[in-house]
């Protein structure tokens, strides 16, 4: 990796470097980097996902925001299929911290979710959202190394609490119903911190007592893989869904305070090599 090279990628705003096989961890605000970033989105959210494009969108093929300006963007780069003034993508995540949220009107999730339980937390939140990997890349390495990317942001601003969006796709409610019951019935926040979905948004979760062990646990088993990561580290839901027809998904809220996280998980995700 030369320096020329280093400097357009990660924008001269690298982490502490990691590389596995050619990929490249690194947090940037680059705009070259970025546009890199919403090019990969745009391909998975809108070209394998089915998200509705509107007119700009379809015409730049970004998936892009206003929240991109603002925010953290850790971003996982193939050197090899790099060229000088085009980084390739091929993982991403967008992080937005609470004090930068503030003040620039709230987190992206606000459109979906009253986020009110949580404005006492707000300079500990931060707030993850746009995951994507390259559909040549999905065999978990590009995701362990995002997530040991957040590791150390976690650790590095001092973060208490994740705040995110998990995503089932389509916007059927059928298909999702036990597997909705099951998050109910095994994972819903604590009211304390239990967002709930804005009143004109709202699809109430399904009672858990409508199902058997049999049918919550196949609900179980239908969740996408990244949500069932999201569990297992400690994982919670607000409470309630929403219908996201642009993106085609129904979303539930993510709640993770970091004092839930495994140690043992956090600590090799922010020291592994």
């Amino acid at each position: 990796l030369n320096l020329t090279l280093s400097s357009i990628v990660c924008g001269g705003r690298m982490t502490e470097t990691t590389i596995a096989q050619d990929l490249e961890l690194c947090l940037a605000q680059d705009p070259l980097l970025v546009r890199a970033a919403q090019e990969l989105r745009y391909r998975v959210f809108y070209e394998e996902m089915g998200a509705v494009a509107n007119p700009a969108t379809l015409g730049s093929a970004l998936d892009a925001d206003a929240f991109d300006a603002i925010a953290d963007h850790l971003i996982v780069v193939d050197r090899r299929r790099t060229e000088p003034d085009r980084p390739f993508v091929v993982g991403c995540y967008r992080l937005l911290r609470g004090p930068v949220a503030a003040r620039h009107g709230g987190f992206y999730s606000s459109g979906e979710f009253d986020l009110g339980v949580l404005e006492g937390r707000r300079s500990k939140i931060v707030e993850l959202g746009r995951s994507c990997v390259h559909a040549e890349y999905r065999n978990g390495t590009v995701m362990q190394l995002l997530w040991r990317g957040i590791a150390q942001y976690l650790e590095r601003h001092d973060l208490e609490v994740m705040l995110g969006c998990a995503s089932l796709p389509g916007t059927h409610l059928a298909r999702w119903t036990a597997s909705l019951a099951f998050l109910a019935a095994e994972h819903l926040a604590p009211a304390a911190i239990r967002p709930q979905p804005l009143p004109h948004r709202h699809v109430a979760l399904p009672s858990p007592t409508r199902f058997t062990a049999i049918e919550l646990e196949r609900g179980k088993a239908l969740l996408p893989p990244l949500l069932k990561a999201y569990l297992r580290m400690g994982g919670m839901i607000g409470d309630g869904a929403v219908i996201d027809h642009q993106f085609n998904t129904v979303d539930v809220r993510l709640v993770l305070p970091t004092d839930r996280l495994k140690d043992r998980y956090l600590r090799h995700l922010a020291t592994a090599k």
